[in-house]
């Protein structure tokens, strides 16, 4: 079983660039030396997410057989992290610098990083020319990517943490906290501010319009005990007591999702979101949320987004094929509480923007185009919204048509309030080189990512 890392623009999505760097980590020392202003902490314990095949994944990715007994201690937790200003990094435990600098130089033979280096009472490379490592006999730190005219003023940096007490490091941060009541191979707490503005937005929803996202917080854990797929159960909470309370509130719109959707997730698509909610009341967090208050807008200038919204009472998903478009490759189905929404449809058609147009395809469904982009929608007799690029989407959503999510994915998001799930393949574009074997190999070959709120 495979654990998943969350890379700066999707949770894994978060650790991908530290982890290709491949440092480890410990309890006290190398803790001591993470910034205290780090907005994102990740731990990993590198043995249980890659088991047996560490020395081969680490070995492929760093271009070295030697990697195990390097002089980095790989029995201890690795800490991934972001600071403020952007910068990523990873500490690791070193149990024996001399080895680590024989290494190190060996590596530089091969051109992968420079030679080592001894700058007052600490060690320092640079790897693939854009990571900047440096070291002590207890520690090692890396950061990057770093551009070369920014590595002087890096090292400086890292010298500084290197020599800095518990009471200066991580230790001192309520992210820390949290983080070490977590457990399981890889945990992960971060601000929301942490994340891409898109990527964030769902985890802002509940959250007062004032509030800041680095108020909030996400926290989540991986599951160790899925077969085939990696399993993030995450939380959003705030040490603010105001945003705390409101985010705990906002958690009762969300009813337990069914399998009615999650059979129409197709196995090839990018990402799927799954709910199950009084759209009258969802309405209200999604106007509170800047990112969809800002879809809703662009959306409502063709069709009454916000009225089809607030006639949803059930499962509500929405599909993407494609994330480099807003619009592009994604689908929307939901349970409507009635079909009222439909006698505003002759309003819409007289409304659309210049250029653009909506147009009958059968009955109770039609055709938006204007000219640049076209979907379908409708509402089926049973009372199912739709809305899909493919003129066969109303066909997609009444029939189970091409391969779709294996059963234990559907019940693992089946009785959960809210559930992200993604493809690895579709969201790193998993190929057969070097890095792409390294990515299969730290999703322990699961092809699916799942996040579920609690």
């Amino acid at each position: 079983m495979g654990v998943m890392v969350l890379k700066r623009a999707f949770f894994y999505i978060f650790l991908l660039p530290f982890v290709l760097l491949l440092p480890s980590c410990s309890d006290k020392d190398h803790i001591d030396v993470i910034p205290a202003n780090s907005i994102a902490v990740a731990s990993i314990d590198a043995r249980q997410v890659f088991g047996d095949n560490l020395e081969n994944v680490l070995g492929d990715v760093l271009k070295s057989g030697e990697v195990i007994d390097c002089g980095i201690d790989w029995t201890v937790r690795l800490y991934a992290f972001e600071t403020v200003d952007g910068s990523v990094g990873l500490s690791a435990k070193v149990s024996d610098d001399s080895k680590l600098t024989d290494w190190l130089n060996g590596l530089s033979e091969n051109g992968y990083c420079t030679k080592v280096s001894k700058d007052g009472d600490f060690c320092f490379t640079v790897m693939q020319e854009a990571w900047v490592i440096g070291f002590s006999s207890d520690a090692m730190l890396a950061f990057g990517p770093v551009l070369p005219a920014a590595q002087v003023e890096i090292k400086r940096k890292i010298a500084d943490y290197l020599g800095q007490d518990s009471d200066n490091s991580i230790k001192s941060s309520p992210l820390f906290g949290r983080l070490d009541s977590l457990s399981g191979p890889l945990t992960l707490v971060a601000q929301a501010a942490a994340l891409p503005e898109k990527f964030a937005a769902p985890f802002m929803l509940g959250v007062p319009k004032d509030a800041d996202a680095s108020q909030v917080m996400i926290a989540a854990a991986i599951n160790s005990d899925a077969k085939d797929c990696v399993v993030i159960n995450g939380e959003t909470f705030s040490l603010n007591n105001e945003i705390d309370d409101a985010l705990k509130h906002s958690r009762q719109v969300y009813r337990p999702i069914t399998q009615k959707y999650l059979e129409k997730m197709p196995v090839d698509a990018a990402c799927g979101v799954f709910m199950n909610v009084d759209g009258a009341q969802f309405i209200n967090q999604l106007h509170s949320n800047k990112t969809f208050q800002a879809i809703l807008a662009g959306a409502n200038m063709a069709i009454d987004m916000d009225n089809i919204i607030k006639s949803i009472d059930g499962d509500v998903a929405v599909i993407s094929h494609d994330l480099s478009s807003k619009m592009k490759g994604l689908e929307m189905y939901a349970v409507l509480k009635d079909k009222k929404i439909l006698g505003d449809v002759n309003y819409w058609k007289q409304s659309c923007p210049p250029g653009s147009k909506i147009t009958d395809k059968g009955k109770d469904a039609y055709c938006y185009t204007n000219g640049e982009l076209t979907y379908f929608f409708g509402v089926t007799p049973d009372m199912q919204f739709y809305m899909g690029n493919a003129e066969n989407t109303a066909d997609i959503l009444l029939n189970n048509t091409g391969k779709r999510l294996p059963v234990n994915v559907v019940s693992w998001v089946k009785g959960s309030r809210l559930a992200l799930v993604l493809n690895v393949e579709a969201l790193f574009g998993v190929s057969g080189d070097s890095s792409g074997r390294f990515v299969k190999s730290l999703f322990g070959g699961a092809k699916t990512v799942l996040y579920i709120m609690k």
